[in-house]
């Protein structure tokens, strides 16, 4: 998981983190550890399951490019907190508060990943390209493309990056007769 940070304070040497009564905390980890030592198995609670299904079909939709590979597993992870917080109350059952709490960073985590990456796929040629498709005020032609990379790019590594920004659901292309009758091959962001 990733999450997204800000300094509120100018601190050079740190604050005071010696001035603060961990004991209840630890003592809270440890009766955790401890209970899920010996604790076999974890199940949903009725009031988790009611929850769980509508989460985990969107968690399972996923994104598109870096920021969907750097998400992926969603379910997974999100179970796997809910787990954690449950073993921090000593209970053998995931209800709805540790789910809620486990979705809660899970959405956080995922907003700092959107954040960070945005919409790259992580290619630099297909990156760059999306950049000028998306900032472009009317859609690309093929001649465009060729023309935005000063005709410096090889046909095949611009159909790589094209099919990379398409598979990440960020382009599409239109493809048309023009006035003279050649094929006219046409990219736009995909809405």
């Amino acid at each position: 998981m990733h999450f997204g940070v800000r300094s509120s304070k100018t601190l050079p040497f740190g604050g005071e983190i010696d001035q603060v009564d961990f004991t209840a905390v630890i003592e809270q980890l440890r009766l955790g550890l401890r209970f899920g030592q010996v604790t076999q198995r974890l199940r949903f609670g009725p009031d988790a399951r009611e929850i769980w299904p509508e989460h985990y079909a969107r968690l399972q939709e996923g994104h598109p490019g870096l920021w969907g590979d750097v998400t992926a597993r969603a379910e997974a992870h999100v179970v796997r907190l809910a787990l954690i917080y449950a073993l921090l109350d000593c209970s053998d059952t995931i209800h709805a508060e540790h789910l809620l709490a486990a979705l809660a960073v899970w959405k956080y985590s995922d907003r700092s990943v959107r954040w960070c990456y945005g919409p790259s796929v992580g290619d630099p040629l297909a990156d760059e390209l999306w950049q000028a498709i998306s900032h472009r005020l009317q859609d690309m032609t093929r001649t465009d493309i060729r023309d935005h990379f000063s005709r410096n790019k090889r046909r095949h590594d611009i159909d790589n990056a094209l099919a990379r920004l398409a598979h990440a659901d960020l382009v599409e292309c239109r493809r048309g007769a023009a006035a003279n009758g050649p094929t006219v091959e046409t990219w736009y962001p995909k809405k």
